[in-house]
């Protein structure tokens, strides 16, 4: 008989190959390498068709800027002028315009120019007529997925026979920042609706941070002013009230041949964050502070200042207090002493220096106004805060009070006795809470309520 040769088969590693293959590695990496390549290939088209449309939109707006300049140009010079403009006449100031499927905004812009050749307002002697030409600016944007830049274009048109004394003075605003340098570009709201033509118009702030309007239409103590920019703060004048007799700084007066100066100032905003807590560092909810900054409108008929900013501000649930795009100022925090608390420290102190920019922490820390005091907090098994709650404290004194707890699950009870005192919580869905105890100087009570 033959003996049965058993023969066994060595398989080679799953790694190696026979000659002429791939290794697994090498053709991981070979998918890694098209990946990559397919990625870059379409950003690259995406890029390409993006910047094919940027071209195609410029091309657009400067379409519409020359036509717009050519109709301009074509108007009698009279009428060269915006609707609401200082410069009056038939020009609509701000258009919408469709073209290619692309939404544009056309501003355009008049103003009178005073040309140095004769003389200026500030010259000496003094140029009485300040209408020399007109400056026209057509400027227009569009939504840009690479710069949101207009693009501008400016003309001038002078008159065909001797310029005329068309009358009015000379506006002149200076716009400046929080450390007393130009602020460029910024945008200027014009309105006064005691002259004819009404004027309503936006202008900005050359890169000396002026505006020089000449030619402007007399009018006694109602040109409305309001200076602002993406970003900043916001600076106008005040019209003379009953509520604000006395206003810091009143609308305009444009005096015939005269110069009317002003100047505004505005800065990038800032936020400010308080952190409410009570003296053991509990946060406390629904809590509500007085902020106040320094900065004045004018004063009321008593003689007493009256605020840009003076708020009252209620705390979250989390005892936090956001206060986003402030003005750069000193800000007072200050409270009520009818809410039962009185304010133990704040860090930093008060009043706080908010600039331009800053992102500030400020921590508000509580004491109870009265020798004894209890602040009840409900919550549910999973720690959260249970809303509109009736919380009930009596005493043997006879003391009777029932408060709906807020957002934050709190109810604080000043001007108790030290006494034995109950506590007593009802809530729709829970079982009811009761307990007794000794009220002395100021008392916690986590209250935690149980569905049944």
């Amino acid at each position: 008989m033959f003996e049965k040769i058993k023969i066994i088969k060595k398989h080679k590693p799953w790694h190696k190959t026979g000659a002429g293959g791939f290794t697994l590695l090498e053709v991981l990496f070979v998918i890694i390498i098209l990946a990559l390549s397919t990625v870059t290939i379409f950003s690259l088209f995406n890029l390409t068709l993006k910047m094919t449309w940027e071209n195609k939109a410029r091309i657009g707006a400067t379409q519409l800027a020359n036509k717009k300049l050519e109709i301009t140009k074509n108007l009698p010079y009279d009428e060269v002028g915006t609707v609401g403009g200082i410069v009056s006449g038939s020009i609509p100031e701000t258009e919408i315009i469709v073209l290619n499927n692309i939404d544009y905004t056309v501003y355009t812009n008049v103003t009178y120019a005073d040309d140095p050749f004769d003389g200026t307002f500030e010259s000496d002697p003094v140029d009485s007529l300040t209408n020399d030409y007109k400056k026209v600016l057509v400027e227009v944007s569009w939504h840009s997925n690479f710069s949101t830049s207009p693009i501008k274009f400016y003309t001038n048109i002078a008159p065909r026979g001797v310029e005329s004394n068309l009358g009015g003075g000379t506006l002149v605003i200076t716009v400046f920042d929080a450390n007393g340098l130009p602020v460029d570009a910024a945008d200027i709201h014009i309105y006064n609706d005691t002259v004819i033509p009404l004027v309503n118009t936006n202008v900005k702030t050359n890169a000396q941070g002026y505006l020089i309007e000449p030619g402007v239409l007399v009018a006694d103590n109602s040109y409305e002013i309001t200076v602002s920019k993406a970003g900043y703060s916001i600076a106008q004048t005040y019209d003379t009230t009953e509520d604000l007799p006395t206003p810091d700084k009143p609308h305009l007066t444009v005096f015939e041949g005269q110069t009317t100066s002003a100047s505004f100032s505005i800065d990038r905003t800032a936020d400010m964050s308080i952190q409410v807590m009570d003296i053991n560092d509990l946060p406390l909810g629904n809590v509500t502070l007085h902020i106040q900054g320094a900065k004045r409108m004018g004063l009321d008929g008593a003689g007493e200042p009256i605020y840009k900013y003076d708020e009252d501000q209620t705390a979250d649930a989390g005892g936090i207090i956001d206060l986003n795009n402030m003005e750069w100022d000193d800000y007072s925090i200050t409270i009520d002493e009818t809410g039962g608390y009185n304010i133990n420290e704040t860090d930093p102190l008060t009043p706080v220096a908010l600039m331009p920019l800053d992102d500030v922490q400020v921590n508000v820390k509580l004491e109870p106004a009265s020798d004894h005091s209890l602040l009840a907090i409900v919550k549910d098994i999973n720690d959260q805060p249970i809303d509109a709650a009736s919380v009930q404290v009596t005493n043997m004194t006879g003391y009777d009070e029932t408060i709906l707890t807020g957002t934050a699950g709190q109810a604080f009870f000043p001007n108790l006795s030290g006494v034995t005192t109950t506590v007593t919580v009802i809530k729709s869905g829970y079982e009811d809470y009761g307990n007794s105890f000794s009220i002395w100087g100021y008392v916690y009570e986590p209250v935690i309520m149980i569905i049944p």
